[in-house]
């Protein structure tokens, strides 16, 4: 894919400057308008993406295969209804086109200057979704579709790793009806696919968890087998109450003596804080966002304070991190890891000793809240563990907290 983009000649709109997963010199040539330029030099004073634009700027500065368009705001023979900014870029890149190169593309994800674009007959993609880099994101498995017996049978006898998986990775084998007829995960040790096995998680403390698709069935495995597990996803994937449930019947049966939550109690953005919390640093994290999502996971905030009082559960915001140690015997879970950036993640890491279990889960695709996060630890974790024998990741699809949640993703 990516000597395929180096060949290109690309005409971007500003929404892809300003995408982190841009990168300039991947590409043979890069046009850009003026009107982008101006955009991004206003955006330098947007608290909420100043670091984005920057960043923009300084790559496009030191970048020798850039052109600026200064000019071909206007297409001949069409009128748009206003000439706004989108409309002014789209006009230089249609000229850029038409009179100086024809291998040019208009890259965007602007679904409307896209259209716009189509109708001019003006080559275009859309940057984010239409350029594969979406399917870069690591997910922690593969489906496939073996149609036939045959197949199949032949999968089963040779064992053969001919989609690739890395060390860890999960396949998902359906028939050509894209019914689920095995679950696998690939091993480098023994070069062989091993069945995903799991069985229902279950405590005094915590309703029982029976998994509901192929996805947290996978989860399920990873958190039994690997020292470090990995789940994100939408809202109302089930990440937390997965991730609660195999611990706390871990602390039931006494294979883990307390459970180390970690967690940055940033607010939701675009919105305003309360204000000062009275108490003790315990009591003002269960007044914050993680005291709500522990209370409605185990239903009852009296057994939530029981827990901590008794030793088996820790709260510790991710400013107080730097110090602390945790045991081979107790467990590391990171909630809402999306709200870390990297450095935070690797202090986070390096804080457990040899042996303890480690659980990372957040939305690093939609819920970020932090402002300017320039490195997503969540990512970077994947980034430097995929295919270790340590780790698994497993992105859950499926919403099961409500019809209205999983429509919800759409606003």
């Amino acid at each position: 894919m990516q000597e395929e983009r180096k060949t290109l000649k690309v005409f971007c709109d500003t929404n892809v400057l300003l995408n982190q997963k841009f990168n300039i010199h991947d590409y043979q040539k890069v046009y850009i308008s003026i009107v982008s330029i101006e955009e991004l030099d206003k955006l330098k004073r947007d608290e909420r993406i100043s670091y984005q634009a920057r960043t923009a700027i300084k790559n496009i500065k030191s970048a020798n295969n850039v052109e600026i368009i200064m000019n071909g705001a206007n297409i001949c023979g069409v009128m748009f209804s206003n000439q706004s900014n989108d409309n002014m870029i789209l006009s230089m890149a249609y000229t850029t086109y038409e009179n100086n190169d024809k291998e040019m593309i208009f890259v965007s994800d602007d679904y409307n200057l896209i259209v716009k674009a189509q109708a001019l007959g003006l080559p275009c993609k859309m940057f984010e979704f239409e350029d594969g880099k979406s399917d870069e994101i690591y997910t922690g498995y593969k489906e496939v579709c073996i149609s036939s017996d045959e197949e199949l049978a032949k999968h089963y006898e040779t064992s053969e790793n001919k989609w690739g998986l890395l060390n860890n990775e999960y396949l998902i084998i359906r028939d050509k009806d894209g019914n689920v007829v095995d679950k696998q995960k690939w091993n480098d040790k023994s070069f062989t696919f091993i069945p995903v096995k799991y069985k229902p998680f279950k405590s005094i403390y915590f309703p029982d968890f029976k998994p509901r698709d192929e996805y947290q069935i996978l989860a399920m495995e990873s958190l039994i087998n690997n020292d470090l597990t990995l789940l994100f996803g939408k809202a109302g994937v089930a990440k937390t109450m997965i991730s609660l449930s195999w611990i706390m019947q871990n602390i039931h049966t006494g294979k883990i003596g307390k459970c180390v939550i970690i967690f940055n109690p940033a607010k939701l953005r675009n919105n305003e804080q309360l204000g000062f919390y009275s108490g003790s640093r315990t009591e003002k994290l269960l007044q914050n966002s993680i005291g709500g999502i522990l209370s409605s996971k185990f239903g009852d905030m009296n057994l939530v304070e029981s827990l901590i009082n008794n030793g088996k559960l820790m709260i510790i915001p991710t400013s107080d991190i730097r110090g602390i140690e945790i045991s081979e015997n107790d467990c590391l879970f990171v909630t809402e890891g999306q709200n870390t950036d990297a450095y935070t993640m690797r202090t986070i890491i390096q804080r457990a000793k040899e042996g303890c279990k480690i659980i990372i889960e957040g939305d690093m695709l939609e819920q970020q809240d932090l402002r300017n996060c320039r490195d997503n630890g969540m990512q970077r974790i994947i980034d430097v563990f995929k295919g270790t024998e340590y780790f698994s990741c497993v992105k859950l699809k499926n919403v099961y907290r409500s019809p209205i949640a999983d429509i919800a993703q759409n606003i």
